[in-house]
């Protein structure tokens, strides 16, 4: 897209160049024939008032002129800009696709380690089980999120915020677990629940990449479900083998379209 330069109005300047013409004449030529000036003295009042209007409406005219292609110069940068994130976007999407997919994993060690349905004070110390947030793919996603102006970027923003309560969740986690803190009880639950935000990040990144590969020019309003069922099976959660998470998943499906609703829900509230 190119920006299309309006066309200012040129009698602004011809008017100026009208008034200095006319001061030329009277210091060289002097005064104006009699006829000429009984004419003007006549009309003065109403020849001052049509020049005050005609230069007034002139320069209204040029400063809505100049307005518009601010804007259109603005929005021009904006694509450009919008262009310029989209195609750099795969790297990110796949970092944060890997940052769900590693806690995943993660949380699944701690399940075996669970004993009648709760884990034991002291497990998660000295095991390597946080991971790190991709700060700088967030960063991408949320200069993206900035310069789409005509794209809905609501699963992306989700996806953004549930990363950073999913992490606030493991950090607490490990400092619950501590043995310090024994009273502090972990359930399986817990961290089934931790291994279904996780597929969600996953599913929520996943989402994205049809567009930022330019395969189609739409993102998806929403994410249900079902993609978050199917982001579990890609990353090795098979329903026969973890009937608990497709049954928790289940019960959600009964309350909500998808996980990101919660999200609607407090903006609209």
């Amino acid at each position: 897209m190119t920006a299309r330069i309006p066309n200012f109005d040129p009698w602004f300047p011809v008017l100026l160049m009208a008034i200095v013409l006319l001061a030329a004449w009277l210091g060289i030529f002097g005064s104006l024939p009699e006829g000429v000036a009984k004419w003007i003295r006549d009309w003065q009042a109403l020849i001052g008032a049509g020049i005050a209007i005609g230069a007034g409406y002139i320069a209204y005219r040029n400063t809505n002129l100049t307005l518009r292609l601010t804007r259109s110069l603005e929005a021009h940068r904006r694509e450009r800009k919008h262009a310029s994130v989209r195609a750099t976007l795969p790297l990110a999407l796949s970092q944060i696709g890997n940052y769900g997919e590693e806690t995943a994993k993660a949380l699944e060690r701690l399940i075996g380690k669970c004993h009648n349905e709760a884990l034991p004070a002291g497990t998660i110390k000295g095991i390597t089980f946080l991971k790190p947030v991709p700060s700088e793919a967030l960063k991408s996603i949320a200069e993206f999120i900035e310069y789409s102006d005509n794209v809905n970027t609501d699963v992306l923003a989700s996806t953004i915020a549930l990363i950073q309560i999913h992490n606030s969740r493991l950090h607490a986690m490990v400092i619950d677990n501590d043995i310090a803190s024994s009273t502090c009880i972990i359930t399986q639950s817990n961290i089934e629940g931790c291994i279904i935000d996780a597929a969600t990040i996953y599913a929520g990144a996943a989402s994205a990449f049809n567009y930022v590969r330019r395969r189609t020019n739409e993102l998806p309003s929403e994410l249900l479900w079902d993609a978050v069922g199917a982001a579990l099976q890609n990353l090795g959660f098979w329903q026969d083998q973890n009937p608990r998470l497709f049954e928790n998943i289940e019960r959600r499906e009964r309350h909500s379209r998808g996980p990101f609703e919660i999200f609607s829900r407090q903006t609209v509230s």
